[in-house]
């Protein structure tokens, strides 16, 4: 009795090894964070900025989930294209879920807050999947009422080296996409971007982007503003001080150059407020939203122009 006893033991304990053995050969995880300095000179925003971005991936077989955090704060001279200095922070968080080996660390390139990338060279594995995300600016004084968290929602597919990504922000909260609900500030962004690795050291990216800024709705008078209402047909919104005709319609291009240590990030487009109206104008008339903003769509087109540099530390794992 004592021997059969033993032996279930160690058939119970072999059986317990192995099945350990083949979830850790099946079980995987990849990373990797940054410590990074950027200055940024544009028309619309100037700063100095210093963040920390963190990004993993947790893979088992061919099912993968992977994530990143960022944050920073930044000294800045113009944002929003209103000229006040004044010292900001700002977060970002963001998950997917897909299938693939999911180890070249090309998801880091859907983040919208850090303009450069965390790449894995060595890993061969791709990506197809989908997620959300949720970000917020902490700004000062007279912006502050302009701090606003976003919601994200995602999507990424990538093969050995390459990787496309669509990403839409917007301030409504609905399930799992968790912005303000606010309907002001930067309402909503849109970027579809292509990535590349090029060689160990080097990655680059480009695509398109799209951002819409409003001002605060003044909710105590009733939306009869006769600014884009279409001679008085639909219903618009006055908007609150100091920033009563602060509106702008963003649409770029924009590319990366990043090699060993340092980036160059680099946006290039148009201010339209007659394009930024059109857009805002279908959705909040299709979908029954709020009443319009009074977007100056009269006002000629911009350029509009943003370069960032940086220099960073990283540090990639991979087991």
């Amino acid at each position: 009795m004592l021997l059969n006893n033993q032996r279930k033991q160690i058939i119970f304990i072999l059986l317990l090894s192995y099945c350990a053995s083949i979830y850790s050969q099946r079980l995987s995880a990849d990373g990797g964070v940054m410590l990074r300095a950027e200055i940024t000179i544009g028309n619309q925003n100037q700063w100095l900025k210093l963040g920390a971005y963190g990004f993993g991936t947790l893979n088992y077989g061919d099912i993968s989930v992977e994530s990143g955090l960022s944050i920073a704060t930044y000294q800045f001279l113009k944002r929003h294209t209103v000229k006040i200095p004044g010292l900001a922070y700002s977060y970002e968080f963001f998950a997917l879920a897909g299938i693939g080996k999911n180890s070249n660390l090309l998801g880091s390139s859907v983040s919208n807050m850090n303009t450069s990338l965390l790449f894995n060279p060595n890993g061969k594995g791709g990506f197809n999947g989908l997620g959300f995300g949720f970000s917020k600016d902490y700004l000062p004084k007279s912006l502050k009422s302009y701090s606003l968290r976003r919601g994200a929602f995602l999507m990424r597919f990538s093969n050995a080296n390459h990787n496309i990504h669509f990403s839409f922000q917007n301030d409504f909260s609905i399930g799992l996409f968790k912005g303000a609900g606010t309907d002001y500030g930067v309402t909503g962004s849109l970027d579809i971007g292509f990535t590349k690795i090029i060689d160990p050291q080097t990655i680059q990216k480009v695509g398109i982007g799209i951002d819409l800024f409003t001002p605060r709705p003044d909710y105590s008078q009733s939306p009869r503003n006769s600014i884009n209402s279409d001679d008085g047909r639909k219903n618009v919104w006055y908007t609150l001080p100091p920033f009563k005709e602060l509106f702008y319609g963003n649409l770029y291009g924009y590319a990366t150059h990043q090699e060993n240590n340092v980036s160059v990030h680099a946006k290039l487009g148009a201010n339209s407020q007659k394009t930024g109206a059109y857009i805002q104008n279908i959705l909040h008339d299709g979908l029954g939203l709020n009443p319009r903003f009074p977007w100056p769509v009269e006002t000629k087109n911009k350029i509009y122009l943003e370069i960032s540099g940086n220099v960073f530390y990283k540090a990639i794992t991979n087991d």
